[in-house]
């Protein structure tokens, strides 16, 4: 097991736990996002908004009515 991954199952955990309404590829997405691009910030910020938004996206059109 690697660095990573250790940090990806602590996170999960704390996740599980703490913030179950969270999902977990979110999450992990939001990770390895924050992991890939430690050296340019705004990119890092720019990339988890997406993932965020794309999520929002993805969970506003599952309440639509008739899906």
């Amino acid at each position: 097991m690697t660095a990573d991954d250790d940090l990806l199952d602590t996170i999960e955990e704390i996740r599980a736990k703490r913030f179950p309404e969270l999902p977990a590829d979110l999450v992990k997405e939001i990770v390895l996002i924050e992991r890939g691009d430690t050296e340019n910030r705004p990119e890092a910020y720019k990339r988890v908004g997406q993932a965020i938004d794309a999520y929002l996206a993805k969970t506003a059109a599952a309440r639509k009515p008739g899906n």
